[in-house]
């Protein structure tokens, strides 16, 4: 008898110690190519740059099983410019500002905290030809429209998923705590802002909230999405105030195959102050990928408009990944911005050791990068 409840608390250990089983992971990507610029005007640039096809990166990603459906785990990703050797800039070191988080997961689906992509942002991933990375992405003018701040993650954040097996609806919601200090001289130092952003701040700045939902089955997938960020703190000139920074996007794709369609509806706003007007930022771009052999093409044309301003602006792109194994790419990119009325909009989405040059107003910018990247 003894024995024979020795051997089930041993069979329970067991299994206990098998449902508590855990992972971790190092996992990273490097990405490198050579760079030309010219602009309108005959200025040119040429460099080598990194994350011209996937932002270089390293990370630490575990799991473990918790028992009974549950699951527990973590992400740690900070950017590398492996061009000068850095961080995500090329003075500082490497830190984990691409992704920091806790999650707890089930059949209700994660619930995940710490700092993370923003849903209005993975929205307008999704639906890029270039995945937000390279010449060629929808994100041609970076984190900076209308002179607020970046728009791609949030911090503090506490968001939920969705589970996977819902016939193909997905979403997530997020609401990210501003923790602004009470010291606006303490923030400005906090966030290198100068003293002006800082006492335009306000406790509800840093914070936001904003949701996703989609429906993807078989080759058709369209996706929505909506956020605010709260008080963002917006440059006019030579005023700083705050407003909240909307955001709203729509897109769908369908892949036939042989070719995979692509549509991005978005609109930015912020509301004015005084004289200073409201700004409104409309972004479309359609574009396609196309499998052949070990290679994909890709083409994107966008278009961007403005409020309360001439100054429009379109994109062309065209770019071919070959695909020399599973973890390694060869890629080339080739892309064109044209100004409208007085804009000055350059070409560039690299790192910074290769600087675009500003075409003259209502000018134009190319670009061309030829890249390696390795995953890992």
């Amino acid at each position: 008898m003894k024995n024979k409840i020795l051997s089930a608390v041993s069979l329970l250990a067991c299994g206990v110690a098998g449902a508590q089983s855990s992972s971790a992971t190092l996992f990273g990507v490097i990405d490198a190519g050579i760079a030309r610029f010219s602009a309108s005007g005959g200025a040119h640039a040429t460099g080598l740059g990194s994350g011209g096809n996937g932002t270089s990166r390293l990370g630490f990603r575990g799991i473990e099983d918790l028992g009974g459906g549950f699951s527990a785990g973590f992400w740690l990703e900070g950017q590398l410019n492996n061009d000068v050797g850095a961080g995500a800039t090329q003075n500082t070191g490497l830190d984990f500002a691409r992704r920091a988080t806790v999650s707890l997961g089930g059949s209700f689906g994660e619930l995940r905290l710490g700092r993370d992509y923003a849903p209005t942002y993975l929205n307008m991933n999704q639906f890029d030809a270039w995945g937000q990375r390279g010449l060629g992405t929808v994100e041609t003018t970076g984190s900076s429209r209308g002179g607020v701040g970046s728009y791609t993650r949030s911090s503090n954040g506490i968001a939920y998923f969705l589970p996977a097996d819902l016939g193909g609806l997905y979403g997530t919601v997020q609401y990210a705590f501003g923790e602004q200090l009470s010291n606006k001289t303490a923030v400005a130092n906090a966030a290198g802002l100068s003293n002006s952003a800082a006492n335009a701040s306000t406790e509800r700045t840093g914070s936001y909230r904003g949701g996703r939902i989609g429906y993807a089955r078989g080759p058709f997938d369209v996706s929505a999405s909506y956020g605010v960020f709260q008080d963002a703190v917006r440059n006019a000139g030579a005023a700083f105030y705050a407003g909240d920074y909307r955001i709203a996007n729509l897109g769908a794709s369908f892949d036939a195959g042989f070719v995979k369609a692509l549509f991005l509806y978005q609109r930015e706003t912020i509301g004015g102050r005084d004289a200073v007007p409201d700004f409104g930022f409309q972004t479309v771009a359609l574009g396609a990928t196309a499998p052949v052999g070990a290679g994909l093409w890709r083409a994107q044309v966008a278009r961007y408009s403005q409020s309360n301003s001439r100054n429009d602006f379109d994109k062309y792109s065209v770019g071919y990944v070959h695909y020399l194994s599973k973890r390694t790419q060869l890629y080339g990119d080739l892309a064109r911005l044209r100004n409208k009325g007085a804009g000055t909009v350059a070409l560039t989405n690299l790192s910074a050791s290769v600087n675009a040059p500003v075409p003259t107003a209502g000018g134009s910018s190319t670009g061309y990068m030829l890249g390696v990247k390795h995953s890992f």
